[in-house]
């Protein structure tokens, strides 16, 4: 929607899209041309640019991208390289409960269903990838808490035991399994989840899914890179 555009902000976008694998150094007047501005919008724009490392100008006045850009585009390649370890997880998850799974992280005081595989059952739990979640109602958002220095029940329990069974906490007929990931140097990171109709989860099945989750929780531990999911949460 157009009020929800910023102007500058746009123009800024549009000048380092000038930059390409052929076009490394650009003048002003190439900028100018390329971007349809007047050199003086360049300039200002630049300026910013350059303050926080998105630009350098070189000593011939020409510009080339600065370094901030690298460390932006190693983070992007890496949180795609989150997607491919732990969407297969879920699906292994999905596939072997006939259940909703989902992959949970910190939010402020929120949690976020960062990627999510639906069960293929005609009455299941649905939800969809980037929904917002209370942190105080379901077993996601109870582990986020226990591991965040919540005191009391059932956190005390959580921590010890390394999983939480929500029954009907946040809709009366949804229960859900939770298990934390944890690096190796004890920092907590994100959360599995799996989830279904309270009448599919008893006792048995419940200890069924706590086991297989703790397994796979553990297989991702050793392949993420504990960084970016820090980064993601702060």
């Amino acid at each position: 929607m157009a009020h929800d555009r910023v102007e500058a902000v746009e123009r800024a976008l549009i000048i380092l899209s000038c930059f390409t694998e052929e076009k490394r150094q650009l003048s002003l007047k190439q900028l100018a041309d390329y971007t349809g501005f007047y050199k003086s919008t360049i300039l200002r724009l630049a300026a910013s640019l350059e303050r926080y490392g998105y630009l350098v100008r070189q000593q011939d006045g020409c510009y080339r991208l600065g370094l901030t850009l690298i460390g932006l585009g190693d983070t992007a390649r890496r949180s795609f390289d989150l997607s491919s370890l732990v969407r297969p997880v879920l699906e292994k998850l999905c596939d072997r409960f006939n259940e909703s799974a989902a992959f949970y992280i910190k939010s402020g005081d929120e949690r976020i269903c960062l990627y999510r595989a639906n069960a293929n059952r005609a009455i299941r739990h649905q939800l969809e990838e980037g929904r917002r979640l209370p942190l105080n109602r379901g077993a996601a958002g109870r582990v986020i808490l226990a591991y965040n220095g919540e005191t009391g029940e059932p956190y005390e329990t959580i921590r010890d035991q390394q999983w939480y069974v929500s029954i009907g906490e946040r809709d009366p007929e949804v229960a859900s399994v939770a298990v934390p990931l944890v690096s190796h140097e004890g920092q907590f990171l994100a959360v599995l989840s799996v989830s279904g109709l309270t009448s599919r989860f008893d006792r048995e099945r419940q200890q069924e899914i706590v086991e297989e989750m703790r397994k796979q929780a553990a297989g991702l531990v050793d392949q993420l890179d504990p960084q970016i999911l820090l980064n993601m949460t702060r």
